[in-house]
């Protein structure tokens, strides 16, 4: 390996792994600190921008491509491996309430569904997405690649249970259903609220019966063919925030219809 400079990294750090080029300059956009960089000393000239730009990266090194094939999680080795520090974490109680549109997802716990959520979320307008109880690190390299860099500028609210949504009176909770629930084009999404989806098996009814009667709950269901399985909740958070928008573009919701 050809060390260009090294020192020890603070081992105080929240770290989070950027992958590939696209992960890379997205974490620097967003004003990351780079802790440490893997360059493919075959496929990384001396005067790539992205040697220029971590020129004053205490920890960087160039090291042969098949190193980087085997600490990369990529199916195929990336050029540049980033380490960098963590976003700050807002608190539950200090984000503005009630949001015009938050994402709360509780047992979701398979990071590649939270990070697509995170990256449909920052598509569709979201202010943050809260993970509950059970659901993956959204800076699990899958959430990572899979919300293509969203996780380093959407707000990401951890560990908000149940009991800490009812402590905000006057939410309103739209909560995604597999069945039993009005369809989602019938129902006001365009006042402020928290969209809660959950896990595929369990459901979100078991978060939902520890919000008590102080939060507002519309429970909404997207119709599809009887024979046909549940959405994945990545899919199905698609489509309800993609309601969410159409609704809002318009000004009126089909309620108020």
């Amino acid at each position: 390996m050809r060390s260009l400079e090294s020192k020890k990294t603070r081992r105080d750090l929240r770290l989070v792994v950027a992958e590939g080029e696209d992960l890379f300059d997205a974490a620097y956009a967003a004003g990351l600190r780079c802790e440490l960089v893997l360059f493919d000393a075959e496929r990384v000239p001396a005067d790539d921008p992205r040697v220029r730009l971590t020129s004053r990266v205490t920890q960087r090194y160039s090291v042969p491509g098949e190193m980087l094939a085997r600490v990369s999680a990529m199916g195929h080795a990336p050029r540049v491996i980033g380490v960098f520090a963590q976003p700050e974490t807002p608190g539950f109680r200090t984000v503005p309430m009630p949001p015009k549109l938050g994402l709360w997802l509780a047992g979701v716990g398979d990071p590649g569904n939270v990070g697509t959520l995170v990256r449909t979320g920052a598509a569709f307008g979201c202010d943050w997405v809260a993970l509950g109880p059970g659901s993956a690190d959204a800076m699990n390299p899958k959430a990572v690649r899979a919300s293509m860099g969203g996780v380093f500028t959407m707000p990401i609210l951890e560990g908000v249970r149940a009991e800490d949504l009812a402590t905000r009176p006057g939410l309103r909770v739209v909560a995604g259903v597999v069945n039993g629930g009005v369809p989602h084009w019938e129902a006001d999404l365009i006042s402020p609220l928290i969209l809660a989806l959950g896990a595929e098996r369990a459901g979100i009814e078991p978060a939902l019966e520890a919000l008590g009667s102080s939060v507002e709950i519309v429970r909404v269901t997207i119709p599809q063919e009887p024979t046909a399985e549940s959405l994945n909740v990545a899919a199905a958070g698609a489509v309800l925030l993609a309601e969410a928008r159409r609704q809002r573009a318009q000004g009126i919701s089909a309620a108020e219809a």
